[in-house]
């Protein structure tokens, strides 16, 4: 129960884990085992104590909550937590049940379960789990940052139209008498007119794309497939093949579903059987185009902070 091993719990900060079950039992087996392993452990007795929990403490990963307990389930637990703790802040669920039926287990996924052990369970697969809990955790947390970064620049953005609708007002309208059809799209001072330096913009960073293998070659109905993953897996939410499909508004389904099994057969993306209903396949983003296309999302966000800074 006490491993002397050091565990990925172990450290200045210790990993924190919260474990919700109304049985006083399991909570003192359960808390042994993950302090064993040098995670810090905190304990509710119900669903409603986990929930308040989660809100009065930072920086709990991973919820490990039982299934059949009186007043609120486990179930009911994910779905009021899900909505109303940010993303952010809201740690993964590990259910635990001792009665293995299968709606219970199609219900935990689809709210988003990161995995479903049945009693009693093994302290090497409880902590497996957990040690995998808190990888995702901190992979999604860092990726979360990226939406906010997007925000910011879509604000930066604003003002850099803003400013360049300004800048275009202060110009003379008309082009001087004999200058060609190229000039006459440009100003006194030489510059591109707003929708000019959109359509240059757009240009330049669609071939930025080539500099980021292994995404250089795709096209843009493939990027789109690849970035609506991307936003999705941001979320936190599980895409299915067919959602994956219906994501791009401008290109059919049927197109879609080919382009996805190409992308599924050069390897950018992985199709994930779905354990309880073999109808169903969960697609996500192979890590090395993952971290291409958050290179070029860097590079994105440079490019433009750049352009903003010029014009303020």
């Amino acid at each position: 129960m006490h491993p002397k091993a050091l565990s990925p719990g172990a450290g200045p900060t210790r990993t924190r884990v919260l474990v919700i079950d109304d049985d006083p039992s399991t909570l003192r087996l359960l808390r042994s085992m993950l302090e064993g392993q040098g995670y810090e452990c905190l304990t509710a007795a119900s669903g409603a104590e986990g929930l308040r929990v989660i809100k009065s403490t930072p920086g709990i990963l991973v919820a490990i909550s039982d299934i059949n307990m009186p007043g609120m389930d486990g179930i009911v637990f994910q779905k009021i937590m899900c909505s109303h703790v940010p993303p952010s802040c809201a740690p993964r669920v590990i259910f635990l049940t001792a009665h293995a039926r299968v709606e219970f287990a199609v219900a935990a996924l689809r709210q988003g379960a990161i995995d479903f052990l049945i009693k009693p369970v093994r302290p090497q697969e409880l902590l497996s789990a957990v040690k995998s809990a808190v990888e995702r955790v901190q992979r999604d947390r860092v990726a979360l940052q990226l939406p906010n970064q997007a925000a910011t620049l879509a604000q930066q953005a604003e003002a850099l139209a803003a400013a360049l609708r300004g800048w275009t007002h202060s110009q003379p309208e008309e082009p001087t008498p004999g200058v060609g059809r190229r000039n006459a799209r440009t100003s006194a001072r030489g510059v591109t007119r707003p929708a000019d330096l959109a359509l240059l913009g757009m240009d330049h960073l669609r071939r930025s794309r080539r500099a980021f293998a292994p995404l250089a070659e795709l096209d843009d109905v493939a990027w789109d497939l690849l970035l609506e993953l991307l936003r999705a897996e941001m979320s936190l939410q599980r895409l299915s093949v067919s959602a994956l499909s219906i994501s791009v508004e401008y290109v059919s389904p049927t197109t879609a579903l080919r382009r996805i099994q190409e992308l599924v057969k050069a390897g950018h993306i992985v199709r994930n059987p779905d354990p309880l209903d073999a109808r169903r396949d969960f697609v996500s983003l192979a890590s090395e185009s993952r971290a291409a296309l958050e290179r070029y999302l860097e590079h994105v966000a440079k490019e433009l902070t750049a352009a903003v800074t010029a014009v303020q």
